[in-house]
């Protein structure tokens, strides 16, 4: 199982060290693709798409991954197979491991199950924390945000950006993971509080000049259709909030990434519209600033703007002072679409949550 040992991790960091030649950019080859025919790029960019995986058994579930990840020749050798019951599969359609076994704390990955299970367990009685624990979700405590520094854990994090990509199509950071954190989302279950469970995590880029708050996210697909990814959302906005930076996730953003954001802005926003004063005037429909709406919520202005006019709630209203653009709300439409979408108007983050001080601009005082 690579990450146990420093054999496994000098095998694995010498495969970062070829990997990062030719995974630098999210499309990867078709950056370099400028005189060929579309047909051509077409068929290029499906082959990317191929699975080179067909199973992954993390901790006691087995679920199919989502697209090819770049874990090391070792892995990924043609005609692979694990071992055990049913390891026949048809090589074709880029398949050419049947079933990885990952570890469900590290993400330590291998195709030999027994390999695979010695490592599981002694994991288990490791029992290590990675990073620190930032927020606690709800009374009973039960969900936990980690904060991890890839820079610390390399090598976890490395691990983890690969599992990542199983099911993301445009991830692009498998092992250059030194400038980013990764904020990971943990289950512990309050009947047996030994076994706690990643479901998934988001990275942030340490520094970004484009003030994004997030690079990346996932929630793995056992865990999904569950509203955790809002959850992980609005933790980057809080942590945004505190910082006293006003950003959003990392462009372009995928169609499903896109869809999650759009709930989660619509939700955020429509709780605003609905409590705010400035929309009652003139029988529910007065008019408000985009920018009001940004400052409030921590969304920025052109995602505001975007899913507002996604939602169908507002008219345009012209410009305040300046270049302000406004517009006019209906709060009536407002509530048909917060009910046809099944939104909760809930907060998704309790700010008291947060461990104190955490991420909190401090003020400069001076002499």
């Amino acid at each position: 199982m690579p990450g146990p040992t420093a054999t496994a991790q000098s095998r694995q960091q010498a495969h970062a060290r070829r990997m990062s030649k030719t995974s630098s950019s999210s499309s990867g080859i078709m950056t370099t693709t400028t005189n060929t025919s579309k047909s051509s790029l077409d068929a290029e960019k499906e082959k990317l798409r191929e699975r080179n995986i067909e199973q992954v058994i993390f901790g006691n579930i087995a679920f199919k991954a989502w697209y090819p990840s770049y874990y090391p020749a070792s892995v990924l050798m043609e005609g692979g197979k694990s071992r055990g019951e049913g390891d026949s599969i048809e090589v074709g359609k880029g398949i050419v491991v049947p079933r990885l076994y990952v570890c469900n704390r590290c993400f330590a990955y291998g195709r030999e199950v027994i390999e695979w299970w010695k490592h599981v367990r002694c994991c288990e009685r490791e029992n290590l924390s990675r990073g620190r624990k930032i927020y606690t979700h709800g009374e009973e405590g039960a969900w936990t945000v980690w904060e991890v520094d890839g820079s610390v854990e390399t090598l976890f994090c490395q691990n983890l950006s690969l599992f990542a990509k199983l099911f993301l199509d445009n991830k692009s950071v498998f092992f250059d993971v030194y400038s980013f954190n990764y904020f990971l989302l943990v289950y512990t279950p309050p009947s047996n509080p030994a076994k706690p469970q990643i479901v998934g995590f988001f990275s942030k880029e340490k520094m970004s000049w484009d003030n994004n708050n997030l690079a990346c996210i996932l929630i793995f697909p056992p865990w999904q259709k569950k509203g955790l990814g809002a959850l992980l959302m609005a933790v980057s906005y809080e942590i945004s909030r505190r910082e006293g930076i006003l950003g959003g996730p990392e462009k372009p953003i995928s169609d499903l990434g896109r869809k999650g954001y759009k709930r989660y802005w619509g939700g955020e926003i429509a709780r605003w519209l609905l409590e705010v004063r400035e929309t009652d005037r003139k029988k529910g429909r007065g008019m408000v600033d985009v920018e009001s709406i940004s400052k409030e919520t921590w969304i920025a202005a052109d995602d505001c703007l975007a899913v507002l006019r996604e939602m169908g709630i507002v008219e345009k209203a012209g410009r305040g002072k300046g270049t302000v653009e406004r517009v006019r709300i209906d709060k009536v439409r407002v509530r048909e679409w917060v009910d046809r979408n099944k939104i909760s108007l809930d907060r998704q983050v309790d700010s008291n949550g947060f461990v104190e001080g955490y991420a909190e601009r401090k003020e400069v005082v001076g002499d």
